[in-house]
């Protein structure tokens, strides 16, 4: 082991390794930080070094409050209903792995049990809506692919019908059909969809048949036509370049229109084995992007009001360098979300993580949206919290 000097330690840091007060005894964590306090208490016990493997690095910690203020603000409300949201959504990806089995296996859609299911959604989204939204780019891989995107669309699409103010009856009906928009795609080789490599005629033409397979498993179950015709008309686009009928506009129902943006931007927004996702904001950029061709303008609007333009999570940078997340979000304005800081102008890490309201007059600005390997390596220099 290394040692380190006591009066060489920083005032108030958090360090990149685990600091022992000797061999045996961690004195720091990475997820610790080193406080003013306790490096006096270091002098008076008359210790003049600690030890560490390798050679550690120190991020300074800015605060306006002593550090316990953060690490106290972890146990609080919030972060308990970030855990129940994360519980509520592995559960319901449960829920959906097992009944995508049984289907594949021959047992039939009970539609009660779907139903009870999207209205603890509904219900779960009142509550709980902003770690729900945060969740659409929860990643697992242990949790398969067609499973997680279909718990990821119901939400989004639940949380957009609330933009629509919806009726609670047609919030279920759009939950159930976004729960099981792939469920025909379960009667096909799954690595269809998950090759990256050219597809034949014939294997193209299998993909182009899911939504049909699903919109006659919903009707032989006796689902609501309203949520068959949502499964079927999913992958239809508005200028009929869709499948599988090429119907356009108006002929696409609302919910078919709904599904279809709300789960395109999960999937962008999601990892897949041949690449990889991409930041919330870009994911809605790209979207925009095929208004008038692959989707309803109108539809776009509610994402948007819905998301806004910095969707929760995303990681800005801003003007002067500091870097925010998204922590609350505002459809009246948009382009104008509350940041949780994280960075200084001059790189130094926040303990408090002070809340910045961004305004059209507001200094600093919003300069970009940090992308996905851009906030993978700020995360990877941060301290564990």
């Amino acid at each position: 082991m290394n040692e380190i000097s006591i009066e060489n330690l920083p005032n108030q840091a958090f360090c990149s390794e685990n600091i022992y007060l000797d061999d045996d005894y961690i004195l720091l964590s990475p997820e610790t930080p080193m406080l003013p306090a306790l490096k006096r208490r270091l002098f008076d016990w008359s210790y003049k070094g600690v030890r560490a493997e390798g050679t550690p690095t120190f991020t300074e910690i800015i605060s306006s409050v002593a550090a316990e203020g953060m690490l106290l603000k972890k146990g609080g409300p919030e972060l308990e209903q970030e855990r129940e949201a994360a519980a509520f959504f592995e559960n319901l990806c449960s829920f959906v792995d097992k009944l995508f089995k049984s289907y594949s296996e021959g047992s039939d859609l009970k539609l009660h049990l779907i139903s009870e299911q999207v209205k603890q959604l509904l219900q779960m989204t009142k509550t709980h809506k902003p770690y729900l939204l945060n969740l659409a780019e929860y990643e697992s891989n242990e949790i398969d692919y067609s499973v997680s995107q279909s718990v990821k669309t119901a939400i989004l699409a639940i949380a957009m019908s609330e933009t629509l103010r919806l009726p609670a009856h047609k919030q279920i009906e759009l939950g159930t059909a976004a729960l099981l928009h792939r469920i025909g795609a379960m009667q096909i080789p799954q690595d269809l969809f998950y090759s990256n490599q050219a597809l034949t005629p014939e294997q193209k033409k299998s993909i182009t048949l899911f939504p049909v397979l699903g919109f006659r498993s919903l009707k032989a179950a006796d689902f609501p036509l309203a949520v068959a015709l949502a499964v079927l008309e999913h992958r239809e686009n508005i200028d009929g370049s869709g499948y599988p009928r090429g119907i356009t506009g108006d002929k696409i129902s609302l919910y078919g229109k709904l599904v279809a943006v709300a789960s395109s931007y999960c999937a962008v927004v999601s990892k897949r084995p041949f690449r990889d996702n991409v930041d919330g904001h870009s994911g809605i950029l790209d979207l925009i992007k095929e208004k008038g061709r692959k989707y309803d303008e109108k539809v776009l609007r509610v994402l948007l009001l819905t998301l806004t333009v910095y969707p929760l999570g995303t990681y800005l940078k801003m003007t002067d360098g500091s870097i925010g997340v998204v922590a609350e979000t505002n459809s009246a304005e948009p382009k104008f979300p509350v940041l949780k800081m994280i960075l200084d102008a001059k790189g130094t890490y926040y303990a408090d993580a002070p809340v910045f309201h961004t305004r059209e007059d507001s200094e600093p600005q919003i300069d970009s949206a940090l992308t996905r390997t851009e906030v993978e390596a700020l995360k990877a220099k941060l301290p564990n919290n």
